[in-house]
């Protein structure tokens, strides 16, 4: 019986953990996705260089979490793929579907951040 506890803890620890780092993935990603969507065109008022510093504290986001974040998938994928096979049910079965999909839109925002975003804002 407390073998038993201390495996339900354990593989419950892995569940919750992975879960949560999704929604903080995905959380991140909208928060991005959100923050790049106007830069300003110029940095003259009060208002454009908040929405500027606003912009930039986005773009330095991504560039010191991107590596970080992306090196986070496959152990990820390993743990699900663990835990299903020791029959922990998950919530929905395309949990790894939406890992995938959560991974290409992290790497289409950062693209459009440190890409397009930068170069907009890049001569203000």
């Amino acid at each position: 019986m407390t073998i038993n506890q201390w495996i339900d803890t354990y593989t419950d620890f892995l569940h919750q953990n992975t879960l949560k780092q999704m929604a903080n993935i995905q959380q991140f990603i909208e928060e991005v996705d959100d923050g790049i969507k106007s830069p300003p065109e110029k940095a003259v008022t009060e208002t454009q260089k908040e929405s500027l510093m606003k912009v930039m504290g986005h773009l330095r986001d991504v560039r010191v979490i991107k590596d970080r974040t992306f090196a986070q998938f496959e152990p990820m994928k390993q743990t699900i793929i663990l835990l299903k096979k020791h029959g922990v049910i998950l919530p929905g079965d395309e949990i790894l579907v939406r890992l995938e999909k959560s991974k290409t839109k992290l790497n289409d925002v950062c693209e459009t951040a440190l890409g397009p975003v930068k170069e907009k804002i890049l001569p203000l």
